[in-house]
């Protein structure tokens, strides 16, 4: 006896699809390594800001420094002298090619002032002016803590030579005088 071929002989057998690829890449992973990327973009910037602003901590640690001195001393002429000295190269440093370390007198004390205008206090009022002439006075009277303020102020806040020094407001003025030209 013969047996007849069943019909579920015939049948294929089951395929099995293949190995899910990692490329292309579904969009959720395109979506985080695009936060990754920027994560390692927002460190790398981030770390790179505090190395050249390394400076300003390195100088308010010295200007503290100085000022602990002349508590313990009040030798106001070796106060005024170091904090000019740290002044000036706190400026060399901010601004290596561009500053003029040989500037004196008022036009110093400006451009104290010009390269922090976010500063209340100025270098030009009274108590910059004591830089100036103080210094050179055999007992100088001089407000010690204004100028230990207005020094860590300007460390803080000046522009240094990567940020750009906000131009001066000029106040435009119209000549009476002078007739405007009509162009046509």
């Amino acid at each position: 006896m013969q047996s007849t071929p069943s019909p579920l002989d015939q049948l294929a057998d089951i395929h099995l699809p293949g190995n899910v690829s990692w490329w292309p890449l579904a969009p959720g992973w395109w979506i985080l390594l695009a936060l990754l990327i920027i994560a390692i973009a927002c460190v790398f910037l981030w770390r790179r800001h505090k190395r050249q602003q390394y400076y300003r901590v390195i100088a308010q640690q010295e200007l503290a420094a100085i000022y602990a001195r002349y508590q313990q001393s009040q030798d106001a002429a070796a106060y005024l002298h170091a904090l000019s000295v740290l002044l000036r190269r706190t400026a060399l440093t901010a601004y290596p090619q561009r500053f003029n370390a040989s500037i004196k007198g008022t036009e110093w004390l400006n451009w104290l002032d010009a390269v922090c205008p976010a500063s209340n206090a100025k270098f030009s009022s009274a108590i910059g002016e004591s830089l100036l002439n103080s210094a050179y006075q055999k007992n100088p009277q001089v407000d010690a803590a204004g100028l230990y303020q207005l020094s860590e102020q300007w460390i803080k806040l000046h522009r240094n030579h990567r940020q750009k020094v906000p131009a001066p407001k000029l106040i435009p003025q119209k000549a009476a005088s002078a007739p405007e030209a009509n162009h046509v």
